[in-house]
């Protein structure tokens, strides 16, 4: 009996399926397809789709463009989360996800790489070398979506869905040495925003001039000395005391001219 029931139970199934209902519309899909973890948001103002960076406060939304310390998405609707005991929000480090972005660097096309902005948690479309989040998957021109402030006035923003792998990107200067003044410079950009971190790279950099001076200069001058003297001895033996002790003093002001260096640096450095 129980066979027979469980016969007609697969044929009621097989010849009546349940029905897939898709969803209405993107905005309801799940939103990440890759294991997500919860993390704990330092920033409570943060929201779903924003980009997440890590500071010394913890995890806080990406307020500069190219942030080599960007860190993922928050998706609030991903399809499969790993579940652990911090009190948190689900991020995405990599897979797909529904991220939030504006025009502030232009029309984003699909295929554009996308990296963070001035504008908290917001992307944008990356034009040229530096860290990004991942690729769009789908274009955003802006029109007609609600604006938000930009540096220099509103912008569009709204949401698209982006393949999420944090890199450096070569856009626009492949070179070696096109990339390292790049960084630099977006690395001296950054810290202006900061009076006290720009004040402390201008030390660092005095700092370590007057080391190289002071050092170039006891060595131009004295070792030079030392060199010739040196010679005198061989040519004038019977004034090898007077000279013996002439490369003395001048070792001495070498290492003093060094000393006077390292010492004036540190207390720039401590200013």
């Amino acid at each position: 009996m129980s066979k027979v029931l469980l016969f007609l139970l697969l044929l009621f199934v097989f010849l009546f399926p349940i029905p897939y209902t898709p969803y209405p519309s993107s905005a309801q899909q799940p939103q990440g397809i890759e294991v997500t973890s919860i993390y704990e948001i330092s920033d409570a103002e943060a929201v779903d789709g924003d980009i997440l960076s890590l500071d010394q406060s913890g995890l806080v939304r990406s307020d500069i463009g190219f942030d080599n310390k960007m860190f993922g998405v928050i998706q609030e609707q991903a399809l499969l989360v790993y579940q652990t005991p911090t009190e948190g929000k689900p991020v995405v480090r990599s897979g797909i996800a529904q991220v939030n972005v504006t025009t502030l660097n232009g029309p984003i096309a699909e295929g554009d790489y996308i990296t963070s902005s001035q504008i908290l948690g917001k992307g944008q479309k990356a034009t040229e070398s530096g860290y990004v989040l991942g690729i769009a998957l789908e274009g955003f021109d802006g029109q007609g979506a609600p604006t938000v402030d930009g540096p220099s006035g509103p912008v569009a923003s709204g949401k698209i869905r982006m393949a999420i792998r944090i890199e450096y990107a070569e856009l626009t200067n492949p070179r070696f040495a096109g990339r390292l003044f790049s960084f630099i410079g977006t690395a001296l950009l950054e810290n202006i925003s900061d009076p006290r971190q720009f004040g402390n790279i201008v030390r660092y950099i005095a700092a370590g001039l007057i080391i190289l001076l002071s050092f170039s200069f006891g060595f131009l001058t004295f070792s030079r000395s030392i060199a010739k003297g040196i010679e005198a001895i061989g040519r004038n033996p019977l004034a090898k005391n007077t000279i013996q002790l002439s490369i003395i003093i001048n070792i001495v002001l070498l290492v003093l001219t060094g000393v006077i260096g390292i010492v004036a640096s540190i207390l720039i450095i401590r200013l």
